[in-house]
């Protein structure tokens, strides 16, 4: 009985020592996959910063807010304004170097409490229209790509259905400090179906081969047709919230409940500042009502567009409409 007792007794693999000794897997990593993990991942991905061992860093090139400018990055406001479809240089950095077969995955998820559960996906009429997706290895419903690099991985994770995509990590070249990956978006902010303009968050993360993460990085996302404009706008609107609170709480204002009566509202033609070519100028307005809201962002891409359209085309959609009206009987 006793031959048998200890035969039936081997040592447990899973011992304490064992349990110290085991990676600790990627909240993001996906079986069958280059870069694989057993354990699954998490509802809600972490975008909490974690540098890491390495001191990863993730930044971006000095940008403009210029009109022409098809992406810009706000350390202001640690947020990247880009348009569809269009090359957004990342930077990534660390201090010692990883060990070999490293990776580095993007991964959005919205930002909001209330939409986090939700899975991140290209609205259905850029998912099943023709622009951007023929001859494309990426799958139609990833927002992310990676521009020109062959060993880019597009994961759907099984559990938690999120998607992310994945490049091995490269050292920066003799001279330089970092290593750049061009990413794109593939779906504006705005677009019904899609994040119809739920606010996203990109989560870069430093990965090992068998899914331990060793950095983690995150920023704000915002696809657009204007980069510049809404970089501008939105910076203008922070500093005024910053003035305005500084200036609350010095005045203790606070403190005092008082009642707000509705400003007036000034007659037509009085005391209004008339826009001119080329003004930069931003005005912010309260409206009342969703309905009432909807209407007015539609008249407001519908400018936005305009200043798109050359202006030719624009001449000669209005000698189309004349001559429509003139057939009329």
């Amino acid at each position: 009985m006793d031959q048998m007792g200890s035969r039936a007794a081997p040592a447990s693999p899973y011992t304490p020592e064992h349990a110290a000794s085991a990676p600790t897997h990627s909240p993001y990593a996906q079986p069958s996959s280059t870069f694989d993990t057993m354990s699954p991942a998490p509802v809600i991905p972490s975008n909490t910063d974690y540098p890491g061992p390495h001191h990863f860093e993730v930044t971006f090139q000095q940008s403009s807010t210029a009109k022409s400018a098809t992406w810009t990055y706000s350390p202001l406001l640690k947020k990247l304004y880009c348009q569809i479809a269009k090359t957004c240089p990342i930077q990534i950095k660390v201090s010692t170097p990883p060990p070999p077969g490293t990776a580095i995955r993007a991964m959005p998820v919205y930002k909001k409490a209330e939409h986090v559960t939700d899975i991140v996906k290209r609205c259905p009429n850029h998912e099943l229209g023709r622009d951007f997706n023929e001859g494309q290895s990426a799958p139609a419903s990833h927002l992310i790509r990676v521009e020109g690099n062959n060993l880019s991985q597009y994961v759907d994770d099984p559990v938690t259905g999120r998607q992310s995509v994945v490049v091995p990590y490269e050292p920066p070249q003799v001279g330089t400090e970092f290593t750049t990956i061009l990413y794109n978006f593939m779906c504006n902010s705005s677009c019904v179906g899609g994040m119809n303009r739920r606010p996203i968050l990109v989560i870069i993360t430093l990965e090992t081969r068998d899914g331990q993460v060793l950095g983690r990085r995150s920023f704000e996302g915002r696809i657009c047709a204007c980069p510049g404009r809404d970089r501008k706008a939105d910076e203008d609107h922070y500093r005024e919230q910053q003035a305005l609170n500084e200036s609350t709480t010095k005045n203790g204002a606070a403190s005092k409940p008082f009642k707000q009566s509705p400003p007036a509202i000034p007659a037509l033609g009085t005391n209004v500042k008339k826009r001119r070519h080329g003004d930069e100028d931003m005005f912010y307005m309260h409206v009342r009502g969703r309905e009432n809201f909807e209407i007015l962002m539609k008249v407001k891409e519908s400018l936005e567009l305009m200043e798109l359209v050359p202006q030719p085309l624009v001449d000669s959609y209005r000698q189309q409409q004349q001559q429509q009206l003139l057939q009329r009987p």
